[in-house]
Formats: structure tokens, sequence, C-alpha cells
């Protein structure tokens, strides 16, 4: 306990100011997560099938290659159809390095698509989320205006918080009151009362810091009323994929007998177990985002 709580302080110590200065620092922490987690993934596919080995540090430079250029799009204005082409060249050229390896299956290649989509695409979308400058968008759509501030700390805040929240009061109230299982072959110790208490914690807190914090600005009882509708089903649905992203993280530990991803942090295991629920809730959060500013703009 008291080497997991002093990891938890160092990371905190070193995470928390990178992200709120962002920019460089904020890529160079990205790219290095990136690249351990693309190993960790390519470890697992290893224990069991040891011949990909060979590929187990070429890949994970393609998923932090990939964050890079994702910041090149998002900062300095890089054309998208470089990310785009560069991503599908990654994923294409992973597949065919496994044709050189002896007795590689289809589900080889498979595994070369899920790293660099895991590892690559979903971390460099978490990070494009503190990337966003301040935008104020007013929608037109209400009968009053409502006014959208996408700021990328505050952004970024209200993911983290969404998922500390889901984790902390799903870990609570299903040790303390769990008595369904919610994915017995997946993940034994979660509960079906620990989920369900998770996503209406989750919820509530996630939908409080986008009032509290102006994320969402309404200007009438109406507007309000359907602004805090939306933001509930957002928060809802972010606090529903921190924990499919738990319990898919799980599934991938279980099938492939291993108990953690990695051991960079100590007490935590490697970066997929500590951020596997912020990856699948953040991925989601950012396309949520893009869909916003082309509504709004």
């Amino acid at each position: 306990m008291k080497t997991r709580i002093l990891t938890a302080i160092v990371m905190g110590i070193v995470i928390v100011p990178t992200i709120y200065f962002g920019n460089i620092p904020f890529l160079i922490l990205g790219t290095f997560l990136s690249i351990v987690a693309g190993y960790e993934m390519m470890h697992m596919f290893y224990t069991k099938y040891p011949k990909l080995k060979q590929l187990q540090y070429i890949v994970p430079f393609f998923c932090g290659l990939i964050t890079v250029l994702i910041y090149l799009v998002n900062v300095q204005g890089v054309n998208y159809l470089w990310l785009i082409f560069a991503i599908l060249t990654f994923i294409i050229f992973s597949m065919g390095l496994t044709i050189f390896i002896k007795d590689s299956s289809a589900e080889n290649m498979l595994q070369m698509i899920i790293t660099v989509l895991y590892c690559g695409i979903l971390i460099g979308y978490v990070m494009s989320i503190r990337y966003l400058n301040q935008t104020n968008l007013v929608s037109s759509y209400f009968p009053t205006s409502v006014n959208v501030n996408l700021d990328g700390l505050r952004l970024f805040a209200y993911l983290y918080l969404i998922t500390v929240a889901t984790d902390i009061f799903a870990y609570f109230f299903g040790s303390k009151f769990g008595k369904r299982k919610l994915a017995p072959a997946i993940s034994p110790k979660k509960s079906v009362e620990g989920g369900i208490a998770g996503l209406v914690f989750g919820t509530i807190f996630g939908t409080a810091f986008a009032f509290l914090t102006k994320i969402v600005v309404t200007n009438s009882l109406v507007s309000f009323i359907v602004a805090a509708i939306i933001i509930l089903l957002i928060s809802m649905i972010i606090s529903f994929m921190v924990q499919l992203g738990d319990l898919v993280a799980s599934k991938l530990k279980r099938t492939y007998e291993i108990k953690d991803f990695g051991k960079i942090f100590p007490g935590h295991g490697g970066v997929l177990d500590r951020f596997d629920s912020l990856l699948f809730a953040g991925g989601f959060f950012y396309c949520i985002i893009l869909i916003v500013k082309i509504i709004l703009l």
C-alpha cells in the first residue's frame, strides 16, 4: 500500500503540472506513455506468441509517431490527410511485418491493428483534448443561446473527474454493497451495484463540473434545462465508457493470462493498467467534441 501511495504522489507531481502547462512537455509525456503502452501490448501478445518478439520494439515506435502526428495536426495545423495516410501506412506496414514471421496467422495481424489503435490513436485522441484552444461557441438550436467553452484544460479536467469519480464510487459501493456480479468471467470483483453507483456519481460530478467551471453557460431557465439534459447524457456515456474500458483491459489480461500489463508504476502496474479507463472514455469524448464543433461552427 505504501508503494502504491508513493507512486501516486510521484505521478501527480510529474503529470499534473505537465497537463496544466500542456504543449511540448505534454507532447513528450504523451509520446513516452504511448510508446510504453505499445510495448506493454506487444509484450502481452508475445507471451502467447513468442515469435512476435521481433516486432516488440517496432510497433510501439509507430504508436509514438502517431501521437506526434496528432499533435502536429491539432496544434501546428498540419493537414489531417497526412495523419490518415500515416495511420493507414503504419497499420498496413505492421500487418505486413507479420508475414515475415514464421507460422504467423491472421490473428497476429489483428493484434498489430489493436496495438496501433489502442496505444497510438486512442492516446493521441485523449491528448488532443488538452490541445484545444479556448473557443466560445454559441448554439442557435435552443430557444435562447447556450455558450459552449471548448477550453482544453477544463475539458481534460472534466474527463478526468468523471473517470476518477466513476472508479472510486464503483469500487466503494461495490465493496460495501455489491451482491450481483457484473462480469464474473472477466472481472469477478466488479458488481452491478458498484457499476450503477459509478455511473450515477460520475454523471453527477461531471455535470456539476461542466456548469461550475463554465464549460457550458446558459442565459435562461429553458436553455439551462435543455443543456443540463445534454450534459447529463454526455457525462453518463463517458462514465459508461470508463467502465467499459476497464472491462476490455481485464478481458485482454485474462485472455493472455497476465496479472498486469507492465511494471512501470510500482503498485499500479503499467501504463495500460493505470489509464485503461481514461483511454476509452477520452477517445469517445474527443469524438463528441469534434461533432459539437462541426454542428456549432
